[in-house]
């Protein structure tokens, strides 16, 4: 009886790697694109967030948005913000030979760590670009206790 050896295809390994990641990052991030219900595609908007020891700061990409197309909300921990163009009925569409941009509502929800003041919330949009400050609740300051008691020679009533 004769076997058959099959040699090892790298190529389909790395197929069966990049579905994996794909679907490890469609289950962490949600999928980049998503329908709603009036077709209009719903775009995840990228974002940085870093930290400094009294804010959060987000920057989100919003070229071509005016500020009146940008939703700013927070609520039960969880900041979101949505990039929506205003819809025009009637208004002709260009008859595009191309078209590369993207175009539909971008939304993008995070949930940040500690707590905030949600009151003190800024946002401002500059050149395309969105900033998001959100103030954090200062962390209590370690306080000293001063610690009471009666020295051995007070307890065996030795005089020094």
């Amino acid at each position: 009886m004769a076997t058959m050896l099959t040699g090892w295809n790298p190529w389909a390994e790395l197929a069966s790697l990049h579905n994996a990641m794909d679907r490890m990052f469609g289950d962490l991030f949600g999928s980049a694109i998503a329908a709603d219900g009036d077709r209009t595609p719903r775009l995840y908007l990228p974002v940085d967030v870093a930290e400094s020891e009294d804010a959060f700061i987000i920057h989100a990409p919003v070229p071509g948005f005016r500020p009146e197309e940008i939703e700013v909300t927070f609520s039960d921990g969880a900041l979101t913000i949505s990039a929506r163009h205003g819809r025009s009925e009637g208004e002709p569409q260009p008859n595009y030979v191309r078209r590369e941009l993207p175009h539909g509502d971008y939304v993008r929800q995070l949930t940040l760590p500690g707590e905030v003041r949600s009151d003190e919330i800024k946002a401002t949009v500059e050149n395309g670009m969105l900033r998001v400050e959100v103030p954090k609740v200062p962390r209590p300051q370690p306080k000293r206790i001063p610690v009471a008691g009666r020295t051995a020679r007070e307890l065996t009533g030795t005089r020094a």
